[in-house]
């Protein structure tokens, strides 16, 4: 076999394992894009082509899917754990291997304020990011908006979401702000609001950078936000 004809079989058989990658993650098996991944790296197959072309592509695609209302929730949760599944055992090659691993697309702290226990809309945002290559700190529910704010500095985050699903809790998104601000951080970090209770005008009144109307938009804004930065 000539090294061209070896390059040529190699190439189709990269793309065999990418496809059959991203069709178990299409097709909401974890066992399988688990399985896959596995026997697509044991045959030599680039972790990162496999992460990017094959476990991100799919997720992105999912989570379009999701946001035109084509797929249930439930559907996207099972894809997004899936490609997790699948991200770690590319991840753990990446180190036996020593190859460097991509430094995130951007540092986000995310979390529900204080007084809301919702949390399957932040979710989604935080499964999304991490998936599509964002290093994503999530404080939980019921988070102080002081706990935004500190994480933030630890972490050298460059924006902070927050949710609100009560009319009662949203109060506590301005005070983020008004934090961010006393800290001297707010100059640098963004933030967004999202949840059931926030609107376009309150983001605006509290002086948000970005409001999302749907997790979906949410991962949409930040992606872009990031994007424009780099």
């Amino acid at each position: 076999m000539t090294k061209l004809e070896y390059a040529e079989n190699w190439g189709t058989l990269m793309e065999k394992y990418i496809t059959e990658v991203y069709k178990a993650v299409m097709s909401y098996d974890t066992e399988a894009v688990k399985s896959k991944v596995t026997e697509a790296l044991d045959g030599g197959a680039d972790p990162l082509r496999i992460m990017n072309e094959g476990l991100s592509r799919a997720i992105v695609e999912i989570g379009d899917l999701f946001g035109r209302e084509e797929i249930f929730l439930v559907e996207l949760m099972i894809a997004a754990e899936a490609c997790m599944g699948g991200m770690e055992i590319a991840k753990k090659k990446l180190l036996e291997k020593k190859i460097p691993i991509a430094k995130p697309k951007g540092v986000i702290v995310i979390g529900t304020v204080k007084g809301d226990i919702h949390n399957i809309g932040k979710d989604i945002v935080k499964t999304l990011l991490e998936t599509s290559g964002f290093e994503v700190h999530d404080l939980g529910v019921d988070q102080p908006a002081e706990n935004f704010v500190n994480k933030a500095i630890e972490v050298d985050a460059r924006l902070v979401a927050s949710s609100a699903l009560l009319t009662t809790t949203v109060s506590n998104q301005k005070e983020i702000e008004e934090k961010l601000k006393a800290s001297g951080i707010r100059g640098r970090v963004k933030t967004i609001i999202g949840g059931a209770a926030t609107t376009a005008e309150w983001s605006k009144e509290i002086g948000a950078d970005f409001y999302a109307a749907t997790a979906t938009d949410g991962v949409t804004l930040i992606k872009r936000y990031f994007e424009n930065t780099t």
